[in-house]
Parts: C-alpha cells; sequence; structure tokens
C-alpha cells in the first residue's frame, strides 16, 4: 500500500497506563507503537495523541511538496527504534500528520477508518488527492454547519476508508486526524473507556451504511475513535 497511513503512533505522557488501557478497550495484549510525548512538543502545549504516518515512496520530495503547499514541518526528522525515517508536519489546514518511506511498526488493533477534522474539507481533501493521490468515494451531507462528509480511499479495491469533514468550523473542534479502532463488541469497549478514566463523547452514533461508531478520547486527552467491526 503506498501513499495511504501505514504506521499509526500514540504520543503520550505515560505509556505504560496507555497500553494497559488500550489492551483493555481494544481487548489485545499489544495495541501498536506507544510512545512518550517528545519534550519539544509538550512545550508547545500538545496533549498526547495519535499520530498517522502516510506511506511515500520518496520522503524527501514528497517533503518538498507538502511544504510548498503550505505544510510546516515540526522538528527535525526522526528515525524509530526500527530505524524507520519520518517527519511530522503540520498541514496547511492545522491537522498533523506525518510522511515516512517504509511502513512502521504494526499496530495489531485495526484502525478502520481515517477521519480528517478541518475547517475547509473540500480544501484540505484537494490537497491530500493531489499530493497522495486518494480518490474520492460517496460523499454524505451531515448538516449545515458542518456541511458534506466526503469519504475517500487509497485501495485498489476503492472501499472506502476515511472521511474528510469541516467540523473544525466549531468553535469547540480543532484541526486532527482521528483514527477509530474496530472492535467485536462496541458497548463492551465503550464500558472500558469509562472505567479506564476515559470519556466518551456524545455517546454512539449510526453512519449510513449502519454501522455504530463513537469518538473518544483517553484519560490522558488523546482522541480516538471505535467502531462496531461488520
Amino acid at each position: 500500500m503506498t501513499n495511504g497511513f501505514c504506521w499509526y503512533e500514540l504520543r503520550t505522557s505515560r505509556p505504560d497506563e496507555a497500553r494497559r488501557f488500550y489492551s483493555t478497550v481494544l481487548g489485545t495484549p499489544s495495541v501498536g507503537d506507544i510512545t512518550l510525548l517528545p519534550e519539544a512538543a509538550a512545550a508547545r502545549g500538545a496533549p498526547s495523541h495519535w499520530l498517522g504516518h502516510i506511506d511515500v515512496p520518496d520522503l524527501e520530495s514528497s517533503l518538498r511538496r507538502f511544504i510548498a503547499q503550505g505544510a510546516e514541518r515540526l522538528g527535525p526528522p526522526r528515525r524509530s527504534a526500527e530505524g524507520i525515517p519520518s517527519t511530522v508536519l503540520r498541514d496547511p489546514f492545522g491537522a498533523v500528520v506525518a510522511l515516512t518511506s517504509q511502513p512502521g511498526p504494526r499496530t495489531p488493533a485495526e484502525v478502520a477508518w481515517h477521519e480528517l477534522h478541518t475547517a475547509d474539507h473540500a480544501r484540505a481533501f484537494a490537497l491530500y488527492r493531489e499530493l497522495f493521490g486518494w480518490r474520492p468515494t460517496e460523499a454524505l451531507r451531515l448538516s449545515p454547519d458542518v456541511g458534506m462528509y466526503q469519504q475517500f480511499t487509497w485501495r485498489e479495491d476503492a472501499r472506502s476508508v476515511g472521511a474528510a469533514c469541516s467540523t473544525a468550523r466549531l468553535p469547540h473542534i480543532h484541526p486532527h486526524w482521528l483514527f477509530s479502532f474496530a472492535v467485536e463488541d462496541l458497548d463492551r469497549a465503550l464500558a472500558a473507556v469509562v472505567e479506564g478514566g476515559g470519556l466518551v463523547a456524545n455517546g454512539t452514533h449510526v453512519m449510513p451504511d449502519g454501522t455504530r461508531v463513537a469518538a473518544c478520547e483517553d484519560p490522558h486527552r488523546a482522541a480516538f475513535g471505535l467502531r462496531q467491526r461488520p
């Protein structure tokens, strides 16, 4: 898979506590790459957060193109414990994302949906489409305040893998990527979120395809989503 998200990293102030929390919520002994929130990010006031890495064939070329379109590089190039290179950027609309030229550590828990919350989904998606070749699929109207929910794919079979929406127009939502994990029993997972000290925001919602979903925060303020597995 090229030019899609390939690696998900939780950068948190409490890695050991986070491992226990997500293991319980997701029902798996290992949840993937969990690292200490960098000091520079903490100094900027960044809370714990999930960082998605997009796989690109040429890291330096992709970085130059992204920056030329208005993205901001956040710190120097990085290497994971396995030696995998990546660079973190803030896209021109405020969402933080990373680029890498190699797939990173496998996330045992399935990331089933990738949701871009931004102030102008049409312009933001057009940028990701130009840079990474993502293709629009179905578009749904959410509400007059938010507008369209533009689904997209990078898969050869054209199955939707995420959506862009203009929710960051709302005063309580900042631009960000929200990654949603598939779970066998959504109600059990949501109960585990609350019991573990996390937050379920606004309960559950049913998507037009019938999938039940919920937006959550872990005890250290990292946002994530849960989706009932089909």
